[in-house]
C-alpha cells in the first residue's frame, strides 16, 4: 500500500522552522507494514554469506562447514549425539494479513511500564493487538513481541508424549488432546475482533482445556485452566477420573514440572510465563539454522518419521534447518528459587517465536534445551505455520521428552463453551 503524506507540527515552532519545512515538503507517514515487506520492517534479513547447499545433512563429520550457524549446544548435539541437520534453503515468513492490519492500526501505541522486581504488576500499557514493537531496540521488546507473537486466535492438538532415556529408549508414553484460545482478547482473525466480551470482562486472554486419550490408566484425566492479563499463576480445575471429581488447582507455578516429564511448564512453547517474571538481556542479533519448515509428516503411528527414537540416544528430530534471524536474548528470573539461573533464547525475528533455547543450572551449566519445530504454514495470509515437534533434552541427566504432533489445526474457530468446567467433567467420562 503506499505511504500517506502527513505532517508533524510541533508547538512552539519557529517561524524558520515552519519555512524550513514547507520548503522541503510534508514529512511522510511512517511505511506501511505489508508481506511483501514484513521482514525489512519489523526485525532483519538473515545473513547469506555463508554458503549452503539445500538438501545437503550436516553431521559431526563436516559440521566445521557451517559452524558459523549454529548454537554451541546444537554444535555439541551433532558431535556428541549424533543428531544430523538436513539443510533447506531460507524462505521469508509473515503473519496473516489480519496481524498485520493490527499491526499498523495500533503502530507506536505500546508503552512498556518498568515493574522492576514487582513482577506481578502489568508491564505494558496501550497494546490492542499485532505486533507491539517492530524493531526490537531491547530485550524486553523482543519479550513482549514474544508473548503477543502471531499464532492464530485458537488451535487444537493431538499430540503423543514419550519418556525417554539416551540408554534404554522409550520408557513410557501417553496421548493427549490440547485445545485452546489463545487469543480471547488481542484478536486478529477469528471474529469477534478484537476480544470475546466474556473473557474480557474476567480480564483473562487466554483459555485451555487439555485431557489424556490413552493410555487406559491415565484416559480421561484433564485439565481447564486460563491466564490473566495479569502476570499470575494460571487457575482453572483438574478432573481425576479415579475420584469423579474436579479439583481446583494452579497451573504452571513458575519452576513447576508439566506431567513428570523434562519440561517445565514455562519450557512449553519455549516460554510459557511472563515477560514481567524475567530480566531480558538483548546479547545479539545473528543467523542461525532452525526447524522453521521441518517438514514433519504428522502421522499418529510413525513417530520415527519426526524423531530417530530407534537409534541412541532416542531423541533426535529429523527437522529440516533452514537459516534465519534471530534474535539471542539472555533471560534471568527475578526469583531467587528458580530452577534455571538462566536462559538463552533464540527467537526467530520474522515471527517472534522460539524454536531453540538453552537452560542452565544453578552452577552456570548447560541442563537442557528445548527444541520447537514448524511445519509451513498452508496459507500464510491466514494461518501460522503448524506446530511439527517439540524436545526438551536433559543433558544432565541423560534423559528427553519428545512431543510429537499427529494433528494440528489452528484458527478453527472453537466454540467457547467448549472451555468449562461442565465439558471438562463430560470429557473425562
Amino acid at each position: 500500500m503506499n505511504a500517506r503524506p502527513h505532517v508533524n507540527f510541533v508547538a512552539g515552532l519557529s517561524a524558520i522552522a515552519l519555512v524550513a519545512c514547507f520548503v522541503a515538503g510534508p514529512v511522510r507517514a511512517a511505511e506501511e507494514i505489508t508481506s511483501d515487506n514484513w521482514t525489512e520492517m519489523v526485525s532483519f534479513k538473515p545473513d547469506m554469506s555463508v554458503k549452503i547447499k539445500p538438501g545437503k545433512k550436516i553431521t559431526k563429520k563436516n559440521v566445521a562447514e557451517v559452524e558459523a550457524l549454529l548454537p554451541p549446544s546444537l554444535k555439541m548435539q551433532i558431535e556428541k549425539y549424533n543428531m544430523t541437520l538436513k539443510l533447506v534453503e531460507y524462505q521469508p515468513i509473515h503473519p496473516s494479513s489480519g496481524y498485520i492490519e493490527a499491526t499498523n492500526k495500533y503502530r507506536g501505541q505500546p508503552r512498556i511500564k518498568d515493574v522492576g522486581k514487582d513482577y506481578r504488576k502489568v508491564g505494558i500499557t496501550g497494546y490492542v493487538a499485532g505486533l507491539p514493537f517492530p524493531q526490537p531496540k531491547n530485550g524486553l521488546e523482543v519479550a513482549w513481541n514474544y508473548q503477543y507473537a502471531y499464532n492464530g486466535d485458537d488451535g487444537d492438538n493431538y499430540y503423543n508424549v514419550f519418556w525417554i532415556s539416551a540408554a534404554s529408549g522409550i520408557e513410557h508414553k501417553e496421548e493427549w488432546r490440547w485445545a485452546y484460545i489463545i487469543r480471547t482478547i488481542n484478536r486478529t482473525d477469528i471474529e469477534p475482533i478484537p476480544a470475546i466480551e466474556e473473557f474480557k470482562k474476567k480480564g483473562l486472554q487466554y483459555t485451555s482445556i487439555t485431557y489424556a486419550l490413552a493410555p487406559y490408566d491415565k484416559k480421561g484425566f484433564g485439565a481447564l485452566y486460563s491466564r490473566a492479563v495479569e502476570p499470575k499463576d494460571q487457575q482453572g480445575h483438574i478432573y481425576v477420573p479415579a475420584m469423579r471429581r474436579v479439583l481446583r488447582n494452579t497451573f504452571g507455578t513458575r519452576g513447576d514440572t508439566w506431567n513428570s516429564t523434562d519440561y517445565l511448564y514455562e519450557d512449553i512453547r519455549g516460554y510459557m510465563g511472563y515477560p514481567e517474571w524475567m530480566n531480558w538481556k538483548l546479547v545479539a542479533k545473528k543467523t542461525i539454522v532452525l526447524p522453521m519448515r521441518a517438514g514433519s509428516v504428522l502421522d499418529k503411528k510413525h513417530p520415527e518419521k519426526v524423531f530417530d527414537i530407534k537409534k541412541k540416544p532416542h531423541w533426535n528430530p529429523k527437522f529440516k534447518w533452514e537459516r534465519r534471524p534471530v534474535y539471542v536474548v539472555e533471560v534471568i528470573p527475578k526469583f531467587p528459587d528458580y530452577p534455571y539461573s538462566r536462559q538463552l533464547f533464540y527467537i526467530d525475528a520474522e515471527t517472534f517465536q522460539i524454536p531453540y533455547k538453552e537452560a542452565f543450572d544453578k552452577k552456570g551449566d548447560l541442563w537442557k534445551v528445548t527444541i520447537n519445530g514448524w511445519n509451513e504454514s498452508p496459507d500464510m495470509d491466514s494461518v501460522p505455520g503448524l506446530m511439527a515437534g517439540s524436545v526438551t533434552i536433559d543433558f544432565q541427566a541423560e534423559h528427553a521428552t519428545l512431543i510429537h504432533f499427529f494433528k494440528a489445526l489452528v484458527n478453527t474457530d472453537l466454540d467457547h463453551k467448549m472451555f468449562t468446567l461442565s465439558s471438562l467433567r463430560k470429557r473425562g467420562k
